[in-house]
């Protein structure tokens, strides 16, 4: 492979680093948007903030594509105003300053929040289940209407510049870190109290060649989003089982769904990127998940 130079915005953070490492291992020429220095000191280090259209477009110049993972991950932490203004008006100025650049590839990473059942403040159920990128966005709260919003740019931006956009929308991205397992212990023990994003998970490795695979695909349109997640649901409870209990409303389940399998669909993601999860909860937790069984 011909090596390309690709900016990573966020390419210093918890997702970011992943991505990162796996394009340098793959033959891409990296450079870094952030606002802390990556680890490494032999990448090319752009220190802005994507908020500013004029320090993006200076990082810009010199780049071929753009994997945009800057971005306020969720809506706890801050305030509303704030999770919105920087993950709208930072993919906006991003996607700006790529098409003054005449950049024609572009990967964002996206959210199942655009989904609204994580947030939901007002109980909701999948209309469907495996939950698949047909499913109505439905967010009922700033972080996962921001990621809406993000993906209708990326959408605009391939009409107007004939740029492929890819938006991958992770569920909740988990880390095989140390520092990060007994609190995912936590929630496998705790399941019920999760609900609400469907139980869905994914390990960050497999976010980062989603990323790469996203960036080299070639599709035959313009843009496109993916649902990315691991192959099971992280309980490792039977999934018929827990729909029945948490939302035995929904009637419409699809005959492929058995045992643990994840709750949304990464089908069109294995179709058209051939993307497959390589990482499970044991990958995280070193072995035996400790899961309560169903009440």
């Amino acid at each position: 492979m011909t090596a390309t130079n690709v900016l990573v915005t966020g390419g210093s953070g918890a997702v970011g680093r992943y991505v990162v490492d796996e394009l340098l291992q793959h033959g891409y020429r990296v450079g870094v948007l952030d606002l802390i220095a990556p680890q490494s000191a032999q990448l090319v280090f752009h220190e802005a903030d994507v908020l500013d259209l004029a320090a993006v477009r200076r990082a810009m110049a010199g780049y071929d594509a753009v994997v945009h993972v800057a971005g306020i991950p969720h809506p706890l932490n801050d305030p509303a105003k704030r999770v919105f203004d920087v993950n709208v008006n930072g993919t906006f100025n991003v996607l700006e300053a790529a098409a003054a650049q005449g950049i024609r590839r572009f990967v964002m990473t996206s959210s199942e929040s655009t989904l609204g059942f994580a947030f939901m403040t007002h109980a909701m159920a999948p209309l469907a289940v495996p939950v698949d990128e047909q499913h109505p966005s439905r967010p009922q709260d700033p972080y996962g209407l921001s990621k809406v919003v993000c993906e209708q740019i990326c959408r605009s931006y391939s009409a107007q510049y004939q740029m492929r956009t890819v938006c991958l929308r992770a569920p909740w991205i988990w880390l095989p870190e140390e520092a990060q397992r007994a609190f995912y212990q936590s929630l496998v023990t705790d399941y019920d109290n999760w609900y609400k994003n469907l139980w869905t998970f994914v390990d960050v490795r497999d976010v980062a060649r989603a990323h790469r695979l996203a960036l080299e695909s070639q599709g035959d349109t313009l843009h496109e989003a993916f649902f990315i997640t691991a192959a099971d649901n992280w309980t490792g409870q039977d999934s018929r089982a827990l729909l029945a209990r948490f939302y035995p409303g929904v009637e419409a389940i699809n005959p492929a769904l058995v045992g643990a399998g994840s709750l949304i669909s990464h089908a069109k993601a294995a179709r058209l990127l051939g993307y497959a999860p390589q990482f499970g909860v044991q990958d995280i937790l070193g072995g035996a998940t400790g899961q309560a069984p169903l009440a």
